[in-house]
This record gives structure tokens, C-alpha cells and sequence, in this order.
């Protein structure tokens, strides 16, 4: 619908399965990814479903108040952002920024929650962020999904956080991921035209590098030897 509405060109479709195989690049673990520490995994979960309560009553104060106020140069990623906020103006304005707000409702949802330990009081998560808002300036309200990562620190108060990244999977992917989910009759696959932008983004110097260094030939020289 995106692509009707924002009068963006959409080629015929192609193939589905066909456009996902280009996409796919390295072989996906079939196994489940289940860290060690399940004791640890559970804490963070739990902080993480406070982080979301704050998330649903909108409540900026109250998410700020999760990172740790001692650490001196916090790092945030959004996923709809093109750089990081790095130091704590940065990051605050995230939550609070200047003049009216462009959001009429945010709702965040998280899973798939599994945690380690990088030191006595410090711990890396992974996790699934849902995104389901509406903004202002949108006809609709719409739904997206990330992976995401922090770094979390064990203070007195309990978890805090140090760093945050939302990480969404190769557009071509998740764009065919949501075409499966949510296709209507008739409607034609986006797929093909998203390909033709990533060709067209390709760096000009890349022909000639894959002339010096084409790794197909060495992956199929080692399966070989095998």
C-alpha cells in the first residue's frame, strides 16, 4: 500500500520464493537461539516489560529514569533514525524532543528475550521489538518489527541501560516476510522494484572488484575440497 500511496513505481511481480532465494546471502541457523543463563535471560525480560508499561502510558520521565544516570555517555538507535544519540542531550531528546509531538499513539511489545553476561555487573540482550502507531500526518495507523540489542548495567535500583540499537532485517527481506503475511488478491509484489534500488545503490567501483575477488569461485573451490 505504501508504494500505491507515496506514487512510487512498481514493477510486475516476480517471483516470491525467487526474489527471497537473491536476498537470502549466508545460510540461516535452523537451531533456536537460546542462551546460556535462562536466570539472567528472565530478569532482563523483566525489565524489559517495565521498559514497555513506560512505553504504553507514554510516560518519557519514567523510560529516562531506566538508564543509568551515572554512565557517562549513553548510545540510542532507532530504528527510524539515520544516526546514533550519542551523550545524554541526545538520547533525552528522543523521548522529549522540542514542540508538538508527531505521534497520536505508540504501542511496543517485546520478545524473544535472551540475555549473557559481559562482566560482574554489565549484561548484552537481544531481543524482538512490535511497533504498532499512528502517526498524525498518516491516514492509518501501521505495525513494524525489529530485532534489537542493549547493554545493561546491575545497579543498586536494579537494571539500568547503557546502550540501545533497533536493528529491522534487510528491507528486501522484511518487505517479502510482510507480502506473504498480509497480501490481497491482485495485489503485485513490491520485491522486484526494491531489488532494481538496491542494484541502482551499488557502488560504481563494485565490477571491478568482483573481477579481483569473486568469492563465488573460492566458495565453490573450498566445497570442492572438501
Amino acid at each position: 500500500m505504501l508504494f500505491t500511496r507515496y506514487g512510487l513505481p512498481v514493477l510486475l511481480a516476480a517471483s516470491l520464493m525467487t526474489s527471497v532465494a537473491v536476498a537470502a546471502g549466508h545460510n540461516q541457523s535452523k537451531e533456536p537461539a537460546i542462551a546460556r543463563d535462562q536466570a539472567l535471560t528472565a530478569e532482563i525480560d523483566a525489565f524489559l516489560n517495565e521498559y514497555e508499561a513506560l512505553w504504553d502510558a507514554q510516560d518519557p520521565a519514567g523510560l529516562i529514569a531506566l538508564w543509568d544516570q551515572n554512565d557517562p555517555e549513553p548510545f540510542y538507535l532507532a530504528e527510524e533514525q539515520d544516526e546514533w544519540r550519542i551523550g545524554w542531550d541526545q538520547v533525552k531528546n528522543y523521548w522529549d524532543p522540542e514542540g508538538p509531538t508527531s505521534s497520536d499513539s505508540v504501542r511496543m511489545r517485546f520478545d524473544g528475550t535472551q540475555a549473557r553476561w559481559l562482566s560482574d555487573d554489565l549484561a548484552f540482550a537481544k531481543f524482538w521489538i512490535r511497533f504498532d502507531t499512528k502517526m498524525k500526518f498518516m491516514p492509518a495507523a501501521f505495525g513494524t518489527d525489529a530485532r534489537a540489542s542493549a547493554v545493561l548495567r546491575k545497579t543498586d535500583e536494579g537494571w539500568r541501560l547503557l546502550t540501545w540499537a533497533e536493528s529491522p532485517g534487510s528491507p528486501i527481506l522484511y518487505i517479502a516476510k510482510l507480502f506473504k503475511q498480509h497480501r490481497q488478491d491482485g495485489e503485485p509484489s513490491p520485491l522486484p522494484y526494491i531489488q532494481t534500488l538496491y542494484e541502482r545503490h551499488t557502488r560504481d567501483d563494485f565490477p571491478a572488484f568482483m573481477e579481483l575477488n569473486n568469492t563465488g569461485d573460492m566458495a565453490q573451490a573450498g566445497g570442492e575440497s572438501e
